[in-house]
């Protein structure tokens, strides 16, 4: 492999942890989320405002909801739910929790807070 060539590969991985990390910081921002908990379908999870705070929220397949902070505890940028491994992820270094917030990987070490809707 070329070195340029990874080396362009990494610099644009750099900058996107770099846009996450300052973006999901930026509580006018939106960012990718479901209008309200009700919107959310049996499988699927999406980040919800709720109080005025972003919560990770998952619907599992008997339509229980699971809810927990949207704050990856490694640095701090939002997670994302993977539909495909029912997780949530980390954009900016990778960790991963299952619904009720536990990590599955790291580099993060502990659990996502749990949240009341």
């Amino acid at each position: 492999m070329s070195v340029v060539r990874e080396g362009k590969d990494f610099v644009k991985h750099q900058a996107d942890v770099a846009r996450h990390f300052v973006g999901d910081r930026l509580q006018h921002l939106p960012g990718p989320s479901a209008g309200s908990v009700d919107d959310i379908a049996p499988g699927d999870g999406a980040i919800v405002h709720v109080a005025g705070k972003r919560c990770a929220v998952h619907r599992d397949e008997g339509g229980t909801v699971h809810a927990v902070s949207a704050k990856c505890t490694h640095l701090g940028c939002l997670v994302a739910f993977n539909r495909a491994e029912r997780t949530w992820e980390c954009p900016c270094h990778g960790s991963r929790f299952d619904p009720d917030g536990r990590v599955v990987q790291g580099p993060a070490v502990r659990p996502l807070e749990r949240r009341d809707l």
